[in-house]
C-alpha cells in the first residue's frame, strides 16, 4: 500500500507553514519517511531529506539562504533538487561536491498546500490531481490542517459513511425538529436525516474511485440524496446543498499510526462570507481548532475530547463533545492505532466502506502485477468534481439526477 501511495501527490503541508523566501524550515513526516521542507530564496520549495548526507546531522537546523539550506554542521549546502552547491570544509580545488547528492521530493504549492510526489521518477511522474478548490482565490477558500493520531484509513472510512451523521453528529432534543447539527456551514440540514436513520447505500465505479449515494426517504414521491466521492487514494467530499460552499478532506500518512488532515472549504463562485468564515472559524464544523506550531487538536484523546457529559444527557449533543470534527476524532482514535477489522461485523450500511476497501485492494494488486503508476493518478481531470445533497423524484436514477451538480467548474 504504501508503494501505490507513493504514486500520488500527496499534501503535505500548509502554504502558510513555509510563508516566505528562506523562511524557517520544517519537519516533515510522510509515508514513514523523515524530511524538511524548506522555501528558497526563489520562492520554490524543497523536501528533503532529513540527515546531511555527510556525517547525518538534521537539516532541520539548517541554514535557509542564497538559494539552498545549508548544514550547520560543516557547512554543506544543498538546493531544492539536492545538489550539493557548496562543501566549505573541503578543499577547493576538491571535486568531492559533484560526487554527493540528497535524496529529495518534487514538490508544487497550489490552493493554499504544498504537494509532494514520492514516486518514481521524473519520467513517470503524473500531474497534481486537478481539485477544484486548488484553482479558486485565496478569498474563496479556508484550508485548515490537523495531526491526528491513528492510521489513515479510519478517517477515509469515517469520511464515506454517510449513515453515522444521523446518530454521532445529532441531537437527541425533541424540540429540534431537523436533530442534526449543521454547525458546518452546509447550511441547516432537511430533517429526512433525523427520521430516516437507516439510509441505502448505492455505490458506483468512476474514473476517480468511487461514487456513493446514501439515500434517505423524503415525502412520498422523492428521496434525499447525500452523494459523495472517494478519489484515490485517499481524498473524499463532504455532501452539500447546491450553491453552499463545498467541503474537501484528504487523509496523508505520517505512518502507520499517524496522519494529517486536510479540510478545504471554498466556494466556486464567489468569496467565502464573513458569516461562512466566522462559522468555519468557530471550530464547530468539520474543521478543528489546533495548536498553531504542532497541529494537533486542542480537543484531543488526551483530555477525552473535553466531553460533557451533562450536554449528552440534555440531548444538547449525541456526544457531549463539541464539533464535528472532534466527534470524528474520538470514534476513529478511539479505535486504536491501527484498528484490527478481524473483529468487525459490517452490514448493508456499511457498503460504500466496503465499496472503497475493494478500491483501494484491486489498485494494490494491480499495482504490484504492473508497476505502472495507477489509472487515477494519471488522468489529474478526472478530480474535477463536487459532492452534492438534494431531493430527487423516486424515479428519477440518483447519479443522473444528480450529474449537473456532481460537476465542478474548470
Amino acid at each position: 500500500m504504501g508503494q501505490l501511495m507513493r504514486c500520488f501527490w500527496q499534501p503535505f503541508a500548509l502554504s502558510s507553514e513555509l510563508p516566505h523566501a528562506d523562511s524557517d524550515p520544517i519537519r516533515v513526516k510522510l509515508l514513514g519517511e523523515e524530511l524538511v521542507a524548506f522555501r528558497d530564496t526563489r520562492g520554490q520549495v524543497g523536501l528533503i531529506q532529513n540527515n546531511c548526507p555527510h556525517r547525518g546531522a538534521s537539516l532541520f537546523f539548517g541554514r535557509n539562504e542564497e538559494a539552498g539550506l545549508r548544514c550547520v554542521y560543516h557547512g554543506w549546502k544543498f538546493d531544492v533538487d539536492g545538489t550539493c552547491v557548496d562543501m566549505p570544509n573541503e578543499p577547493a580545488e576538491s571535486d568531492f561536491r559533484n560526487k554527493v547528492t540528497a535524496a529529495t521530493y518534487p514538490t508544487v504549492d497550489r490552493g493554499g498546500v504544498v504537494w509532494a510526489y514520492l514516486g518514481p521518477g521524473s519520467a513517470k511522474r503524473p500531474a497534481p490531481p486537478e481539485l477544484e478548490w486548488t484553482h479558486v482565490p485565496e478569498s474563496h477558500r479556508i484550508v485548515t490542517k490537523r495531526v491526528q493520531f491513528c492510521n489513515y484509513l479510519q478517517n477515509v472510512e469515517g469520511e464515506v459513511d454517510s449513515s453515522h451523521v444521523s446518530f454521532l453528529h445529532s441531537r437527541n432534543s425533541a424540540a429540534d425538529s431537523a436533530g442534526i447539527r449543521s454547525d458546518d456551514l452546509r447550511t441547516t440540514l432537511p430533517n429526512y436525516m433525523a427520521r430516516d436513520r437507516a439510509p441505502r447505500f448505492f455505490v458506483l465505479p468512476t474514473e476517480y474511485g468511487v461514487l456513493i449515494g446514501a439515500r434517505r426517504d423524503a415525502e412520498s414521491d422523492s428521496y434525499y440524496w447525500r452523494i459523495t466521492q472517494f478519489l484515490m487514494p485517499s481524498y473524499t467530499m463532504i455532501p452539500s446543498p447546491t450553491g453552499a460552499p463545498v467541503s474537501f478532506t484528504g487523509a496523508t500518512p505520517m505512518d502507520d499510526q499517524h496522519m494529517m488532515g486536510f479540510t478545504a472549504t471554498w466556494h466556486p463562485d464567489r468569496p467565502l462570507t464573513a458569516a461562512e468564515r466566522a462559522q468555519i472559524e468557530s471550530w464547530t464544523g468539520v474543521h478543528t481548532e489546533v495548536d498553531p506550531k504542532t497541529f494537533k487538536p486542542l480537543r484531543n484523546r488526551d483530555n477525552d475530547y473535553l466531553i460533557d457529559r451533562s450536554v449528552q444527557r440534555s440531548g444538547e449533543s449525541y456526544t457531549g463533545i463539541r464539533g464535528i470534527r472532534e466527534e470524528d476524532l474520538a470514534v476513529q482514535e478511539s479505535m486504536g492505532d491501527v484498528c484490527d477489522r478481524t473483529t468487525e461485523h459490517l452490514g448493508s450500511a456499511d457498503l460504500a466502506v466496503i465499496a472503497m476497501r475493494r478500491r483501494l485492494l484491486e489498485a494494490v494488486r494491480t499495482f504490484q502485477e504492473r508497476r505502472e503508476t495507477p489509472y487515477e493518478a494519471r488522468n489529474p481531470d478526472a478530480y474535477r468534481v463536487r459532492s452534492a445533497a438534494l431531493v430527487l423524484p423516486r424515479d428519477v436514477e440518483w447519479h443522473t439526477g444528480a450529474a449537473h451538480a456532481l460537476i465542478a467548474s474548470k
